[in-house]
Order: C-alpha cells, then sequence, then structure tokens
C-alpha cells in the first residue's frame, strides 16, 4: 500500500462516515464541558481544569489534523478543495469553537495550561515567520544605515526575543521547570 492509497482510503472512510465525525465533533464540548462542570465541583477545581484542558487541546489537535490534511491534499495530491465534503471540514471547526464556548462557561480560558501552551506556540510561530519574511526581502545583501554597534543590538534583542518565545513555547510542552 502506498501513501497515496492510505490517504485516499483514509479520506473514502471518513467520507462515508462524515455524519458521525461531526456528531463526534459537536459530543466531545458537550461532554467535555459537563465533565469540566462535574470536576470543578469536587473539593479542588484541579480535576475539572484537568478535563478541560484536554478537551480544549483535543480541539486544537484536530484543527491542526485539518489545516495539515487540507494543506497535504492541495499540495501534494493536487485536489480541489471545493470538493471536500463540507461536514468533514466543519467538525473540527465545530469542535473547536464549542469547546471555547462551553469551557468559558466553566473556567477563564487563560486558567487552561493547553491554551497557554497553544498561544505561546502560536507566539512563536508568528515571530519565526517575521523574521524569515523579512529575511527573504534582501536577495544579495543588507543595507544598513546605522552603525555596526546598532544592527549588533538590533540582531541581539531580536535574538532574545525568539529564544524567550522558544523557551515559553517549547518549554511549555516538554515540562521545563526554569520558566
Amino acid at each position: 500500500m502506498t501513501l497515496d492509497e492510505a490517504l485516499r482510503g483514509a479520506y473514502s472512510w471518513a467520507d462515508q462516515n462524515a455524519s458521525w465525525v461531526l456528531a463526534a465533533g459537536l459530543a466531545l464540548p458537550v461532554f467535555g464541558t459537563v465533565a469540566a462542570r462535574i470536576g470543578k465541583g469536587g473539593r479542588t477545581d484541579a480535576d475539572g481544569r484537568l478535563i478541560a484542558s484536554l478537551v480544549m487541546g483535543v480541539a486544537l489537535l484536530a484543527v491542526i489534523l485539518e489545516v495539515g490534511c487540507l494543506f497535504i491534499a492541495r499540495t501534494a495530491l493536487g485536489a480541489d478543495l471545493t470538493h471536500a465534503n463540507v461536514l468533514l471540514v466543519l467538525a473540527p471547526i465545530a469542535c473547536l469553537v464549542g469547546s471555547v464556548v462551553g469551557l468559558r462557561m466553566v473556567f477563564p480560558l487563560s486558567e487552561l495550561g493547553s491554551v497557554r501552551t497553544a498561544l505561546d506556540v502560536a507566539g512563536f510561530i508568528v515571530a519565526c515567520a517575521v523574521v524569515v519574511w523579512v529575511a527573504s526581502r534582501f536577495h544579495f545583501g543588507v543595507l544598513f544605515l546605522g552603525s555596526l554597534g546598532q544592527l549588533l543590538v538590533i540582531v541581539l534583542l531580536a535574538g532574545v526575543v525568539l529564544w524567550r518565545l522558544w523557551r515559553r513555547a517549547i518549554g511549555g510542552i516538554v515540562g521545563d521547570r526554569t520558566r
């Protein structure tokens, strides 16, 4: 079995079960919100926070997986995305929106570890994209109208900002205790 056959087979299966995929995408936020509310009612709200963080993490991963699959379908397989099953495209988005709306009624989203980690990783990715975009504007060299010291300060500042974003993003994922 080739990778192309595996991807097309997975999409074929998902297309045949699109209503079940959408139902699962809508059920996860509902059951997750109820479970987080029940977990919050205990002696401490740590169980509710853990459940809420897991539900939000699964919803975020579903959207990331969907974007990755759409990217692969468009670039590698040359598929026309307008022919995709709309239920399959909406399921992860509905799951994320339902999770945000439901879990926000139970906990502030800023208190959930998965949300903080996702924001840190997104900030690092955006900062790296900005650095790559700025660097791509210069084809043969950099014309800097200032002193060498000023250029070094700017490069050092950019490096410190990227390093700090890297530590926040990746340190939150692998459990770095030096934050």
